[in-house]
């Protein structure tokens, strides 16, 4: 049990060490200052530019439901490495290798269904919130 914990903590701090390194800066310069408030330029435009987009309705509902889309992800292939790993610590033991067996099998599931979950939500924002 202890070895598990060890390597969730492994794959936790991994994780968070490349959300952390992919942030963007966050540095601006002038003429990105002067860009981003040009009254000209379209939300698209600055986007480009790297403003800051307004926050509407649909694009909160859509991180929400991207963020919890990729919890379920990364809890989904954290169960198919623990049931990889009882797999091979099974030493042939057949109800340790069915339930080994069918914690890979829940994990992929659960991947497809979240990839699935993640298309469909945002083909669907997408169609129903275009300009």
């Amino acid at each position: 049990m202890k070895k598990i914990a060890t390597g969730l903590l492994m794959v936790a701090i991994t994780l968070a060490s490349f959300v952390y390194a992919t942030q963007p800066a966050t540095a601006a310069n002038d003429w990105t200052n002067t860009a981003c408030n040009d009254s000209s330029l379209d939300d698209d435009q600055k986007a480009a530019l790297g403003c800051e987009k307004s926050q509407t309705a649909p694009s909160v509902v859509e991180g929400i439901i991207n963020g919890i889309i990729t919890v379920v992800g990364i809890l989904a292939v954290i169960i198919i490495i623990v049931g990889g790993q009882r797999f091979i610590v099974s030493q042939g033991d057949p109800a340790k290798i069915t339930a080994a067996r069918g914690m890979i099998i829940y994990g992929v599931v659960g991947l497809i269904v979240v990839v699935l979950a993640f298309a469909i939500v945002n083909f669907i924002l997408s169609g129903a919130f275009s300009k």
